[in-house]
């Protein structure tokens, strides 16, 4: 006890009074409304092969082979991977396409061969020569795919040094 009062740990009001009047020295950085609210790796990576997969079987039910739909669908899946994962998991986004490509290809190549369409392809290839002709059937997308999404890693890389560094 003291003279002037019971000693406690707790700050006085005035104290309160004195903090909550100052002006914040400086706002807050803007960030993408996603930051902060990443899902764990684990369920974007799920996520996009489910999707993928959806699409590729759509493709294949409407068109009777893989395509330019699936192809549209790894380079969508891709980019939202890539600004959907978390920034110190963002390896895996920069890999996730070509992954993603082969992960596919051998469900197709195991379920559906006769899907994978390129015109020299012996019908009675293997599994593995399936899978090659369809990475060379779903080539262009792949790049494009992986290259936005390593580019996206890389903006958002840059962006996290820069906001630690202030």
């Amino acid at each position: 006890m003291t003279a002037h009062g019971p000693v406690t740990d707790r700050p006085s009001a005035a104290v309160f009074v004195r903090q909550s009047t100052s002006p914040d020295p400086e706002p807050a950085p803007r960030r993408a409304p996603w930051v902060g609210a990443e899902p764990p790796r684990g369920q974007v990576v799920l996520g996009a092969g489910l999707v993928l997969a959806l699409a590729a079987i759509l493709e294949v039910v409407v068109r009777g082979h893989i395509g330019l739909f699936t192809g549209a669908f790894l380079v969508l899946v891709s980019v939202a991977a890539a600004l959907l994962m978390r920034p110190r998991e963002l390896f895996t986004a920069g890999v996730l396409p070509p992954l993603l490509t082969l992960g596919l290809l051998i469900g197709v190549a195991v379920v559906e061969p006769a899907a994978v369409s390129v015109h020299a392809l012996d019908p009675s290839a293997s599994a593995a020569q399936v899978v090659i002709a369809g990475f060379v059937d779903v080539a262009g997308a792949l790049v494009l795919a992986h290259m936005l999404a390593l580019v996206l890693v890389g903006l958002r890389v840059r962006a996290a040094r820069l906001r630690s560094s202030r």
